[in-house]
């Protein structure tokens, strides 16, 4: 297999990594739309070397993505070992996003507000009225 077949193959196993939180969100976005994935390698010996971001200092689900990532990446064809390195330099916005995963959020978004529309402030209405 050529080193063009194996990263694609990573990149495609990358892909299929989710974020637990958005996953939660009803809007799930992989670890390469959510613009996680900060460095992906493969040497010529089969190893691959990823380096990702968590979405906060406080992110209590990188672990699971880490080993969704391994696990993924891991039964790629040609892939021999999978060393995933965690940036806690790199603080994630949502400017990382790629745009199909910005896309894809909007999309959500605007379908949820379709369905359940607030308003802006919507909160303080129940206040003034007693209610809630």
């Amino acid at each position: 297999m050529s080193p063009t077949d194996v990263t694609r193959q990573v990149d495609d196993a990358l892909a299929q990594v989710f974020d637990p939180c958005s996953v939660a969100a009803n809007a799930p976005l992989n670890v390469t739309e959510m613009g996680l994935v900060r460095e992906c390698t493969v040497d010529e010996g089969g190893v691959a070397r990823i380096v990702v971001s968590a979405t906060s200092p406080s992110c209590v689900l990188i672990g699971s993505i880490i080993k969704g990532i391994e696990d993924q990446v891991g039964a790629v064809d040609g892939i021999r070992a999978v060393d995933v390195r965690l940036d806690r330099e790199t603080f994630w916005t949502p400017e990382l996003m790629t745009i199909e995963g910005r896309d894809k959020l909007d999309a959500r978004r605007q379908g949820s507000m379709q369905r359940i529309p607030v308003r802006p402030r919507q909160w303080q209405e129940s206040t003034r009225t007693g209610h809630g």
